[in-house]
């Protein structure tokens, strides 16, 4: 059974609170994504700012009943990323055992999609086998050691994209919103998260490559996002800081190999960080 008060689940109280149907409206920086795009944005903002599994079904299940959809491949798909997404944010724990009755109820469909998402999860390599069913992979350093190195790459890479690609909009948006955060209070930290996904998803939609976003975002680890960014300190986050800094004005200078070590090094800086916190979990 999916267990339902978990502690290690509860999210510590975010100053803000965010619906799927208020995360997918396009904001003035947000570009033009819209339709599965924006409903996944939408989906993985809530997953990131914490909450539980059943906080996220209920959010999904609303949304579907409000588009009134029997498309079952739309139904396999939104099962899929819900699943997904609460894995790579830690709402699902490791070890977390997946039943598919439970998980067919709280989203409001039949447990054949269920199933079809638990096998995309298998092939995914996030879930392990169990005497009868599946449950969520438990943490594997190494393996997350080699997710963040492909991230250097692939993030790397759509860095310096950027640095050549990006429109003047878009690099007006990038200072404009590193400049922002730059401006948060430390103790917000829900803001500081989003604002921290939206400054690197509008630097890679710059990037002009669809395909190497959606490899980024395959890659990319949220496990125990909430509690993760509760442990960074002062000085880690005002490195992160100084680093989106370096980042936005490589891009402003178009200068892509620049930009392409800073996010690097960038990437790196959050996974020796990431080193300490999975020592004490």
């Amino acid at each position: 059974m999916i267990p339902q008060g978990n502690a290690m689940q509860k999210q510590a109280k975010v100053d803000d609170v965010w619906t799927i149907s208020e995360l997918v409206r396009p904001g003035p920086a947000s570009g033009a994504d819209t339709g599965a795009h924006s409903w996944k944005n939408g989906l993985e903002e809530l997953a990131i700012v914490g909450g539980d599994f059943w906080s996220l079904a209920r959010e999904i299940r609303q949304h579907v009943d409000e588009e009134r959809t029997e498309d079952s491949t739309n139904h396999v798909e939104r099962v899929y990323e819900t699943l997904r997404l609460a894995v790579r944010a830690g709402t699902l724990g490791t070890g977390t055992p997946l039943i598919e009755a439970e998980i067919a109820d709280a989203l409001g469909v039949s447990r054949t999609p269920v199933r079809e998402a638990i096998q995309r999860l298998s092939v995914d390599g996030l879930l392990s086998r169990r005497k009868r069913g599946w449950e969520v992979k438990k943490l594997d350093i190494f393996h997350i050691r080699e997710s963040y190195e492909v991230r250097m790459s692939l993030e790397g890479f759509a860095t310096a994209q950027a640095a050549i690609r990006a429109t003047e909009q878009d690099r007006a948006a990038i200072s404009t919103m590193v400049r922002e955060r730059g401006a948060l209070r430390f103790e917000d930290l829900s803001r500081r998260m989003k604002t921290n996904r939206d400054f690197h998803n509008r630097i890679f939609a710059a990037s002009g490559n669809e395909r190497l976003i959606d490899l980024i975002k395959k890659n990319t680890q949220y496990y125990f996002a909430q509690r993760f960014a509760q442990f960074v300190t002062k000085e880690e986050a005002t490195l992160f800081q100084d680093q989106h800094e370096q980042i936005a004005g490589a891009i402003e200078a178009r200068n892509p190999s620049v930009a392409e070590t800073h996010a690097r090094q960038h990437v790196k800086s959050t996974f020796l960080v990431f080193e300490k916190f999975y020592k004490i979990l």
